[in-house]
């Protein structure tokens, strides 16, 4: 039997065994401690009227009890604690001082605190008392006591974001006296100039327009920026932009007068910025907000005007919008690229741009001279497993020992993409001489599909004790993260990791999200997290090839991937012969599981249908009852929706590479796409697929098999 736990919206299935306790709270410990060598019980220290379970869920009451503004209970509850989590005593003993705060008791705010930074002088939130303390010296007029704290956080801790603050209440201080408005003034511009959007940032800009009779350029631009970050103070913050340095406000300015509908205006401030651009991250969305903003039949010539101006910064960025949006100037644009810019990040992809006419014009040699070339200099690219593929596609024609080695190549160093999908078939073909077995899937088996789940053991995501301090220090700092995460108060785990080693880990952040419901959100949150370590190991390394292995670990791989709703796709799956794992990789890429999506052309939920062919749906399958809200509802969407991928299947005589590109792009499109005298879908299937004329099927295509091969890996069979 699997037993059932909803948390979040979400329905987990846990598998139980002999006398273990089915409540909820055992249920959500099996999930978060897995089979993990670190054990909580291990820092817990049983009371006679308080054990491990029973801790866990008063801290969770206490907190819910301060944020509820029961302040004196939560007080009550978090001092029982401390016998119980020794380990857990400095947060504890922040929450307490949180608590006086709200019951308006300054004195013994301050004490806690001290307490924190004398008693537990190795305490990763020391900093943090310290910078509490100083408020609380704010709050009580202590000005004098005040400004020494401050003081004393941006001499010794000059690093912490705390130094930051500190720098604004210093203003503040300073601000209370004409003979220190100079000095107040300094201490507002060092602020606004690297924190206009920061947590002070419009008081500072308010408290800085007051105190400077004579702002100059840099005033002006500091403040709009920081008034900017309210929609309150948007005439405000244009005022300010105006009259600010072009090279700081163009960005922003921009893109208020664009809101404001004096869009000839942004485009213009837009256009004239994109040389100040700082980076291409800021480059693109300059262009991208000014091309948003651009008539469609203009927006070509806007940006063959814009790249012949060859950016230092952002330059490749606009040939590839050209690239992208004119087929004409495609390969001029990609040569240009790559010639420019070889080292940029839009290099890789233009690389293959010029490299596939080769394969369409069956230069198969001059295509793998090509490819060695691109992979010298590109393995580290996203491009990289597409060139792979494609240079075995050719020397299958040439050399099959060469191909089945360069398969294999593209399937140990990068194991987790929609080509290693199609290469690991091609190289069972090769080995195995047979055909190759293209995009069919295995006999679907949903019989113990519905039990499984994510499973992560999340008090083994935490990064190794070094990463907390020396060995004895980092190993009591872990375990205390550890504790922090197995009681289950994501805020006070964010806390201390962002205290002791300065972020939360993107795992932690990510299964926090998805188990709160947010399970969009969290996917992207170790998706970005991937990406950004993907381009950290490309600088530290050098460009080599580097294995998705060094880039991901499994547990991080079930958060991109993870199962959700199983207990309503196994039944479709089984109703509609569909193997419950591609269902979960088309309802990921469609919504990533956000039941309440809704996309602009107004599909709705996880499978993301539209109204009119859901209703067409809901007669088939009898469901009189049916209304377009339905939709909302994970059974009946999951329902529906995999009935119509059922449909399409049969559409396309069970050949599910058509039917998943037609469930994006509509089964019309795909027939005459298939039909189509150039066609290649018979003679060649991947060319077929590269050469589907819309790009957002083609992609959708190659992202569905892509996470349906990760889904076989990390849950099922492959």
């Amino acid at each position: 039997m699997a037993a059932c736990l909803v948390i979040g919206g979400v329905v987990f299935f846990v598998a139980s065994s002999g006398s273990s306790s089915n409540s909820p709270f055992a249920l959500l410990k099996n999930i978060f401690s897995g089979s993990g060598s670190y054990d909580v019980s291990e820092v817990f220290v049983p009371q006679p009227d308080l054990n491990q379970e029973e801790a866990a869920s008063l801290y969770r009451q206490a907190v819910a009890n301060l944020q509820s503004g029961e302040f004196q209970t939560a007080l009550d509850q978090f001092k029982k604690l401390e016998p119980a989590y020794p380990i857990l005593k400095d947060m504890l003993w922040v929450r307490e001082a949180e608590c006086y705060v709200g019951l308006g008791n300054e004195w013994a705010v301050q004490k806690k605190l001290h307490s924190v930074m004398d008693d537990l002088p190795n305490s990763p939130l020391k900093v943090l008392a310290r910078y509490r303390i100083g408020q609380s010296q704010f709050r009580g007029r202590e000005w004098d006591k005040a400004k020494e704290t401050f003081q004393q956080i941006r001499e010794k801790s000059p690093d912490s974001p705390y130094a930051a603050g500190s720098l604004y209440y210093l203003s503040a201080l300073l601000s209370r006296k004409s003979e220190t408005h100079s000095q107040a003034i300094q201490y507002l511009r060092s602020y606004l100039s690297k924190y206009s959007d920061g947590k002070f940032g419009l008081e500072a800009a308010t408290l800085l327009e007051r105190l400077q009779t004579q702002p100059d350029a840099n005033d002006h631009a500091w403040m709009g920026l920081a008034f900017a970050t309210s929609s309150s103070d948007a005439q405000k913050a244009l005022a300010h932009l105006k009259q600010g340095s072009l090279k700081h406000t163009w960005h922003k300015m921009g893109q208020l007068l664009i809101r404001a509908a004096q869009t000839s205006s942004g485009v213009s401030v837009l256009s004239a910025g994109l040389p100040y651009a700082k980076d291409t991250e800021e480059f693109s969305q300059g262009l991208d907000a000014i091309l948003a903003a651009t008539p469609s039949e203009q927006k070509v010539t806007l940006l063959k005007t814009l790249a012949a101006k060859h950016y230092a910064t952002g330059g490749d960025y606009a040939l590839w919008k050209l690239a992208e949006l004119d087929d004409a100037s495609s390969l001029e644009a990609s040569r240009q690229i790559v010639t420019l810019f070889p080292k940029g990040d839009y290099a890789p992809e233009s690389m293959w741009r010029l490299m596939w006419p080769l394969i369409t014009q069956n230069r198969l040699s001059d295509y793998i001279s090509q490819a060695q070339q691109f992979m010298e200099h590109y393995s580290y690219a996203r491009s990289a497993p597409k060139v792979l593929f494609w240079m075995g596609k050719a020397q299958e024609k040439i050399d099959l020992t060469a191909a089945a080695q360069t398969y294999t190549k593209l399937r140990d160093n990068y194991p987790n993409t929609y080509y290693t999908f199609r290469a690991n078939s091609r190289l069972e073909a090769i080995n195995n001489g047979q055909a190759d077995k293209g995009w069919k899937i295995n006999k679907p088996d949903s019989s113990g599909y519905i039990t499984r789940n994510t499973n992560l053991n999340t008090l083994d995501i935490f990064p190794d004790s070094a990463r907390f301090g020396n060995a004895d220090e980092g190993e009591r700092r872990r375990k205390e993260a550890q504790t922090l995460e197995f009681i289950g108060v994501q805020e006070d785990v964010r806390l201390f990791c962002t205290e002791a080693i300065g972020s939360l880990p993107a795992a932690v952040e990510s299964w926090a999200a998805q188990m709160n419901g947010d399970r969009a959100r969290g996917i992207r949150i170790i998706r970005t997290a991937l990406e950004k370590r993907h381009r950290q190991n490309i600088e530290s390394n050098g460009q080599t090839i580097l294995s998705d292995a060094e880039n991901s670990t499994p547990d991080e791989m079930k958060l991109l991937f993870p199962v959700y709703f199983s207990q309503w796709i196994a039944p479709a799956a089984e109703k509609t012969g569909l193997d419950p794992f591609l269902i979960q990789a088309l309802m990921r890429e469609e919504s990533y599981f956000n039941e309440f999506a809704v996309s602009g052309s107004n599909a709705r939920g996880l499978m993301q249908l539209l109204p009119a062919t859901a209703a067409d749906v809901a007669k088939w399958e009898h469901m009189s009852e049916f209304k377009t809200a339905d939709l909302f509802i994970p059974q009946t969407n999951i329902r529906l929706g995999s009935r119509y991928l059922a449909y399409i299947r049969n559409l396309f005589d069970g050949n599910l590479m058509p039917t998943v590109g037609a469930y994006n792009g509509g089964p019309g499109a795909m027939r005459r796409w298939v039909n189509a005298p150039s066609s290649h879908f018979s003679s060649d299937p991947d060319m077929f697929v590269e050469g589907i004329p819309y790009g957002q099927s083609r992609d959708y295509i190659k992202k569905v098999f892509g996470a349906y091969w990760n889904y076989q890996k990390l849950y099922g069979h492959t």
